[in-house]
This record gives structure tokens, C-alpha cells and sequence, in this order.
């Protein structure tokens, strides 16, 4: 929770300077985005999934926030393509069934990074816009489960004195997504604007009995770069 609050907390103060920023007197309309780069600082708020694996297997994942940031360039003023990376953690409760056929249960937390190509078709010129998107990518998931011994070390810092570190490897997995979603923009100025939306993302695991899939709304905010 900390995390996204600060991210939070970031955010507004950025978009709050950029929009008290003068404006050109030839800086023309706000909507006019061909041609231009923009930085994003999306927040997301992901739904709770329920799954289920092999031999009667299964996984609950909770609701929770994330953040991220993006480079999109505007090819028209109806067309954009972007690059985004995203992080959350999510608490979860899984279900494991043992060789024997018994079944053990624990929880923890299941951080994620994701980095996609994201297409976004708007579909009005003008600084209010409806619009869909695409996107294709790859996500890193650490379930934060030992696996493997731990490991550490030490050293003399100049500053700090003595330290030691310790590490334990944990169980990670990484696969294709793809999604969409739908949305609406408003660019306040030619400097700053929000979008807010509605995606679904496919997980491609090789083990899960369908490719799981994600609800998340997301709103974004955009620095507009001339």
C-alpha cells in the first residue's frame, strides 16, 4: 500500500506542475497529437482472479494497485503506439495437491513486472476522445516461495562499517500476454492530459487448464512532449 500511495503522491505533484506550465500562443488545440512523444505514469487497479491447475490444483489472487511508466509517439492524431512497464504485488492463497493426492494450502505475496507494446486508436481528433487498444507483452511472476538455500556475504563499506547480506531464490515464471481494453481521454492542455480504462489481459501458462485472464482499470496520466 505504501508503494502506490507514494506513486500516487508523485504523480499528482508531476501533473500538477505540467498543467500549471504556460502554454504556447501557437501551441494550437490540445487534441492536435500527431507527431508528438508522451510519457506516462499509469496507476492500475487489478481485480481478484480465481484459477484453477492440474489434478484438481487452484489459485486465488487478491485485488490491489500498481504503477508503472510508458513512451508512446502519436503517428496521427487517431493513432498511437506505446511501450509500458507495470508492477504490483498481490497477496494469494494456493492450493497445491501432493503426489499422494493430499492437498496443501499457503499464501503469500505474488509480485509481477510486465513490459508491453500497446496500438491505441482514438477515435475523435478533438482534446475528448473515446478510444480502443491492443497489446501484446511478457510478464515476469515471482511467487516469492523458497527454492533454494540461502546465500549471503559481507564486506567492509566506507561509510556504513561492516554488512552483511543474505538472499534466498525464489520460484518465478515468465509468459506471453496479450489483451484490450477500452477507454476515454481528455488532454487538458498541449502539455498534460488523463486517460482512464477498461483492459483485460490472457496469461499463456503452459500448465493452467485455460489461459487466465486479469481485469484491471487503469488511468493514466500523460505528459505530452513536443
Amino acid at each position: 500500500m505504501k508503494n502506490w500511495s507514494k506513486a500516487i503522491a508523485m504523480a499528482m505533484i508531476l501533473a500538477t506542475v505540467w498543467v500549471a506550465l504556460p502554454v504556447p500562443a501557437d501551441s494550437g488545440s490540445p487534441g492536435k497529437r500527431a507527431g508528438t512523444w508522451e510519457f506516462f505514469l499509469p496507476l492500475t487497479y487489478t481485480e481478484e482472479a480465481d484459477f484453477s491447475g492440474e489434478n484438481g490444483s487452484s489459485l486465488e489472487i487478491d485485488d490491489d494497485f500498481g504503477f508503472g511508466f510508458g513512451f508512446g509517439y502519436n503517428f496521427s492524431n487517431h493513432f498511437q503506439l506505446n511501450g509500458m512497464f507495470n508492477w504490483n504485488a498481490r497477496g494469494y492463497d494456493a492450493t497445491v495437491v501432493t503426489e499422494g493426492g493430499s492437498t496443501v494450502e499457503y499464501n503469500n505475496d505474488l509480485e509481477t513486472s510486465a513490459l508491453s507494446l500497446n496500438g491505441i486508436y482514438y477515435f475523435l481528433q478533438g482534446n475528448f476522445t473515446p478510444f480502443v487498444s491492443g497489446n501484446v507483452g511478457w510478464t515476469f511472476y515471482d511467487t516469492n516461495i523458497p527454492d533454494g538455500p540461502s546465500y549471503g556475504s559481507c564486506w567492509w563499506d566506507p561509510w556504513y562499517g561492516y554488512i552483511c547480506t543474505e538472499y534466498t531464490p525464489t520460484k518465478t515464471d515468465d509468459a506471453f500476454t496479450y489483451g484490450g481494453g477500452v477507454g476515454l481521454r481528455l488532454d487538458i492542455n498541449r502539455y498534460f492530459g488523463l486517460q482512464g480504462s477498461y483492459n483485460k489481459t490472457w496469461v499463456d501458462f503452459d500448465n493452467a487448464d485455460s489461459a487466465p485472464d486479469f481485469d484491471t482499470w487503469k488511468l493514466d496520466f500523460i505528459f505530452r512532449m513536443f
